[in-house]
């Protein structure tokens, strides 16, 4: 048995903030995860897969745009010429709420339509048989744990699949929403394999039975590093084998260059250009664009009116604008790394592990959002970004902008210690 596994599409996307850097790579952005999926399923119909799972997130948001869900239409027929079945549940993004009025999909689709544990048995061309147990979300929030109405396999067809759109614990902060589950649960149940969606990272929690998160198939921020695509997955009778299928047109990357003391601004200039050529090169034989963080490293060593024109953006007025007709390489962040030495530290230790808890709370989910509450609830915030508050991305950056507003406001200067030195 032969099955594609694809798991958190976000087909609409909208890509919050990062079309005010560069607006002209807006379609591109926006049109990734679509280009993502036609082109995995057209992988899935060469190498005539027995079965598609999609296991949850196919859209970004409970309500979908006219031309997703057309386009997600298109490629289950397209599947459905190919004789192929796909098997689906929803996540928490794109929950069937109980107002919504589901599609009337091709035959070959069978969807999970709520939170009960239900499966659907299918024979293959070959008489080989295989059941898959599922749920979909109704709301956006699953507080209960799942697994534990999933059945122990009954062993009535060749092989039991699960399909589990939900949170580890351990592995994301806010676990506890997301349909929680241990490895040990869903080895308990003894199934053949675990078709995971929720975490955007590919990842495997078990190897035998395997356990696996395909990830996404488009990377959304800068926190989504590396390639993305989808699983191609064989089963026999005594082992499994799971192959990558890289399908992301745009892929997040991030580049270090170590700043030097004597480096004026056209210095700077010259690294950054050269760096940027050689991503260029790898994007153009990869054939695939790249959007790109970059950290200056031991960025105290640059004079300080230097690091404010950095900060202010200033570099992009020397930089080329990527061309989103072409493989492009998008420089869009640059992140000065100040190693710092807060020597009052050595002396107040109160202070120091006063400092230090701070920025552990400061991390904390539960404080972002208490502290952002109120802008997160403002009706046009609510009307027009819902899901601000779930921007990996900007939470990132607020926080560094934070620690650096603590220093500051604490009274010290970055300067370099003797243990970066080289």
């Amino acid at each position: 048995m032969r099955f594609m596994h694809f798991a958190d599409l976000h087909l609409d996307s909208p890509f919050v903030g990062l079309t005010k850097s560069y607006p002209r790579l807006q379609e591109s952005l926006v049109n990734a995860p679509f280009k993502a999926f036609k082109d995995g399923v057209s992988i899935a119909i060469k190498e005539a897969v027995d079965v598609v799972v999609i296991v949850g997130d196919i859209y970004d948001a409970s309500k979908q745009t006219i031309y997703a869900q057309h386009f997600f239409m298109q490629q289950l027929k397209r599947l459905a010429s190919a004789e192929i079945p796909v098997v689906i549940c929803h996540g928490n993004h794109d929950y069937l709420a109980e107002d919504r009025i589901i599609l009337n999909y091709p035959d070959n689709v069978y969807l999970f339509k709520d939170e009960e544990v239900d499966y659907v048995d299918l024979t293959l061309s070959d008489q080989t048989t295989c059941r898959f147990y599922g749920f979909s979300y109704t709301q956006r929030w699953i507080n209960e744990r799942k697994i534990q109405a999933f059945p122990i396999n009954p062993q009535q067809t060749t092989y039991t699949i699960g399909l589990y759109h939900g949170s580890q614990e351990g592995l994301d902060q806010e676990a506890g929403h997301y349909a929680p589950f241990s490895i040990q649960e869903m080895l308990a149940k003894h199934y053949d394999y675990w078709a995971l969606g929720h975490i955007h990272q590919d990842l495997e929690l078990n190897h035998y039975p395997l356990i696996r998160y395909a990830g996404t198939i488009q990377g959304r921020n800068r926190l989504e590093l590396g390639p993305k695509g989808a699983y191609l997955v064989e089963m026999t009778s005594n082992q499994i084998d799971s192959h990558f299928i890289s399908l992301a047109p745009i892929i997040w990357q991030e580049a270090i260059i170590d700043c030097q003391a004597d480096w004026q601004a056209h210095d700077l200039v010259e690294e950054i250009q050269d760096l940027l050529d050689n991503f260029q090169s790898e994007a153009q034989q990869g054939h695939y664009s790249i959007m790109l963080t970059l950290r200056l490293k031991n960025a105290q060593r640059l004079d300080q009116t230097l690091q404010d024109q950095i900060e202010k953006r200033e570099l992009d007025a020397v930089l080329p604008e990527p061309d989103p007709a072409d493989y492009f390489v998008a420089l869009i962040r640059i992140q000065l790394d100040r190693q710092m030495v807060l020597q009052a530290f050595e002396y107040d230790q109160t202070l120091k592990q006063s400092f230090k808890e701070a920025m552990v709370k400061l991390s904390q989910e539960e404080t972002y959002q208490t502290i952002l509450a109120d802008f997160f609830n403002h009706d046009k915030v609510r009307q027009w970004l819902p899901d601000l508050g779930e921007d990996a991305d900007m939470k990132a950056g607020l926080i560094d902008q934070a620690q650096d507003l603590m220093v500051q406001a604490i009274g010290f200067d970055y300067k370099e210690s003797d243990e970066n030195e080289d």
